[in-house]
């Protein structure tokens, strides 16, 4: 008799389980918003298209992704090349199908050569060789073409499809100042346009608008951290960004991002993102329309 009724009540536990389950899961099927993902933690659907501007303080770098096909645009300092390579792991990806190093300062490059111990890279874009880069910049092309890669110098209109993005290279102005010496990049999905600009300052962007006239774009990796000596109005009365990035380093010895700069983006009515104060940024692209995703708040911490 014992044993029937522990049955029968075993029996009707679980049925009130199943049926708060049930609720639960219908409330939240019908209320979204109240799912959140823990700080630190994305979960990425691969399918999906999204450009990543990945948090390595005071440096640069950015991972394009689309159909399983991936892109890096810079690789920080080389204590943030863990920040990459988790990122990497995180997307499931295996190999990198093409890097693009703006410039050879250390603040872009110093994590190329742990990614590329660790990752495949199968093609790189980069400047044109001067006397100041000649070491960091053969240390990078013999690191690809001996992993069995190609290397191909930075020119105007030089371009390539990654899964759905069109990337295009802008060239870059060839001064003997190595941030000035900058590639300018334009990635294009569904008509939506994020233009990267390496550390390039007035005398770059003065000469990258007299060589190209249509740089129009949603969104905006602002030059040198945030410089004063970058981002100037002609600049972005060309660009019109409705975002803008600023990949910068919590509380660096160069005071990045300016103020002067901070002031030009706000009058330029666009949206500020920093990786200082955001962590990780996403701008996921479907169908034209751009969802933004943060690792953090946007809280100074």
């Amino acid at each position: 008799m014992r044993k029937i009724n522990i049955k029968r009540f075993l029996t009707v536990i679980t049925a009130m389980l199943c049926i708060v389950v049930f609720t639960v899961l219908m409330f939240i099927a019908r209320n979204p918003a109240i799912i959140k993902v823990d700080s630190g933690q994305f979960a990425f659907d691969y399918n999906d298209d999204f450009i990543k501007f990945i948090d390595v303080g005071q440096g640069d770098s950015a991972l394009i992704y689309s159909n399983g096909y991936s892109a890096i645009i810079d690789m920080g300092i080389a204590p943030s090349s863990d920040s990459i390579i988790d990122t990497l792991n995180d997307c499931k990806i295996d190999a990198v199908d093409m890097a693009i190093i703006s410039h050879y300062h250390t603040d872009h490059i110093g994590g190329f050569y742990d990614v590329a111990n660790r990752f495949e890279i199968k093609n790189m874009i980069g400047p044109v060789v001067s006397d100041y880069n000649i070491e960091a910049a053969q240390n990078a092309k013999e690191t690809v073409l001996s992993g069995g890669g190609r290397f191909y110098e930075a020119i105007y209109g030089l371009n390539f499809m990654l899964g759905e993005f069109k990337i295009t290279v802008l060239g870059y102005c060839g001064f003997a100042d190595e941030n000035n010496r900058s590639v300018y990049v334009m990635a294009e999905i569904d008509e939506r346009r994020f233009l990267f600009t390496g550390d390039g300052e007035l005398i770059a962007e003065t000469e990258l608008l007299k060589r190209t006239k249509d740089i129009d774009c949603d969104v905006l990796k602002v030059a040198h951290h945030g410089s004063k000596t970058s981002t100037n109005y002609e600049f972005l009365k060309a660009t019109t960004p409705e975002y803008a990035v600023i990949s910068v380093g919590r509380d660096n010895s160069y005071n990045h991002p300016h103020s002067e700069s901070i002031t030009a983006l706000e009058k330029a009515d666009a949206e500020i993102y920093r990786t200082d104060y955001h962590g990780d940024i996403i701008f996921y692209i479907e169908n034209g329309e751009i969802e933004i995703k943060t690792e953090k708040t946007g809280d100074y911490y």
